[in-house]
């Protein structure tokens, strides 16, 4: 009997070591190089209790996007948690958009370490993935990414620039330089049409005419967004011909990618300078994409499509499963909703306000909290908590697919705060 009590404390010690090895250890890879502390509710403001669980949601995506970002200024661009592999596909765009991300979380949360943050990882973009032209010239008017542009591009990349620089109360001064300089270069990339076009010598580097209206629209947003603290007339006349431009081509071909980006740009424009013809412009999309959006129509099978928005083929919706695509949608409403308020538009603000919760919550849906992940070990949890993944059957993570989520979130809080 001695013995057995001899031996027990060696059992036990066996057991330990065994459940340790046992253990999975943590790729460093995919894990965010720095643990910080949730941002605290400093905003100071009071919520309707149907925005409390948006409020909550945004705060979690704010504070993966703060663990997101590595020592060297860069966001972790995304992973697969299943396995622990990073995926391929980092470019300049997606990490300007999680900078302009953070930043609207970091103002509206009053959060300084989002802040900081952001500005880190503005000033390593600038540091190291844009030039000046002529290079290396200080007092240089131009800069661009120094990518090629077959590689990354130019006009929605220096749109997300310059709309994260001025989501910033009080922008640095060296960051608002940039910012100019990234606006001066588009501003030499409209045509006479009011088209934005990148060029390489005499030639226009095209793809097809949703995705260049797409990029363009982020363009035209950066520049919009600047207006408002460095005001510049040309800015105005820019967006102007690109309205008149980019709006009868999507009359003639509606499509989804075209609302998503210049349907914040024009509302910004509106609440800014009051003109009807963008308040129309934004009424007349968003009116078409409330259309698409898909409702709880009884259907168990498909309940949790409520809310989603289908993707759009040739003019025409596809009735699939919706997915982290219908953060984008989520974005125009919000800004839809802006422009109906300072037009006194109830009936439109209640339209699109609905569509926006029903959105929102779709999104919500898709987003790793920590029910979803008691499945995983401890040290990996921050890793994914708070994140956006693809889709109900799809986990995979990308800093893009939180960055229009929060953007739309935080859009949505800051209208319906008192």
């Amino acid at each position: 009997m001695r013995r057995i009590w001899l031996l027990m404390p060696i059992a036990v010690l066996g057991l330990l070591c065994y459940s340790s090895a046992q253990t999975p250890k943590v790729d460093p890879q995919v894990k965010p190089a720095t643990l910080v502390a949730p941002a605290k509710n400093a905003s100071n403001k009071r919520l309707p209790e149907t925005a409390e669980p948006i409020h909550f949601s945004a705060q979690r995506a704010a504070d993966w996007l703060k663990r997101a970002l590595t020592a060297e200024g860069r966001f972790v661009y995304g992973f697969q948690p299943a396995l622990r592999v990073q995926l391929d596909g980092d470019n300049f765009a997606s990490q300007a958009g999680a900078a302009f991300a953070l930043a609207r979380a970091a103002r509206y949360f009053r959060d300084e370490g989002s802040a900081a943050r952001a500005r880190q990882s503005l000033v390593t973009l600038r540091d190291l993935e844009t030039m000046t032209d002529p290079p290396n010239t200080p007092t240089a008017t131009i800069r661009h990414v120094a990518a090629p542009p077959f590689a990354v591009n130019r006009l929605s990349s220096h749109g997300l620039m310059i709309s994260a620089v001025h989501e910033f109360d009080a922008p640095a001064a060296d960051l608002v330089a940039m910012a100019d300089q990234l606006g001066n270069y588009l501003r030499q990339q409209q045509r006479p049409d009011g088209s934005l076009w990148v060029t390489v010598g005499t030639n226009l580097i095209k793809t097809s005419d949703d995705l260049d209206a797409h990029h363009a629209g982020w363009a035209l947003h950066g520049i919009i967004r600047s207006h408002k603290t460095r005001p510049a007339e040309w800015k105005l006349d820019m967006l102007r011909k690109a309205r008149t431009f980019y709006f009868a081509q999507w009359q003639a071909n509606k499509n989804v990618a075209t609302v998503c980006s210049h349907g914040p740009a024009y509302a910004e424009a509106f609440v800014q300078t009051k003109d009807p013809a963008f308040k129309d412009a934004v009424y007349a999309m968003n009116d078409w994409l409330v259309g698409l959006q898909y409702s709880d129509d009884g259907e168990s099978a498909r309940k949790h499509w409520a809310g989603g928005f289908p993707r759009v083929r040739d003019g025409k919706a596809e009735h699939a499963a919706p997915d982290i695509a219908s953060a984008m949608p989520a974005e125009s409403l919000a800004e839809a909703c802006r422009v109906a308020r300072c037009a006194g538009d109830l009936n439109r603000l209640r339209d699109y306000e609905r569509a926006l919760v029903r959105n929102l919550h779709f999104l919500m849906s898709l987003q790793y909290t920590s029910e979803k992940t008691k499945h995983f070990v401890d040290p990996f949890r921050p890793s994914v908590l708070g994140a956006f993944h693809a889709s109900h059957q799809d986990g995979n993570i990308r800093i893009d697919y939180t960055q229009h989520a929060l953007c739309a979130m935080v859009q949505y809080l800051d209208a319906v705060a008192e």
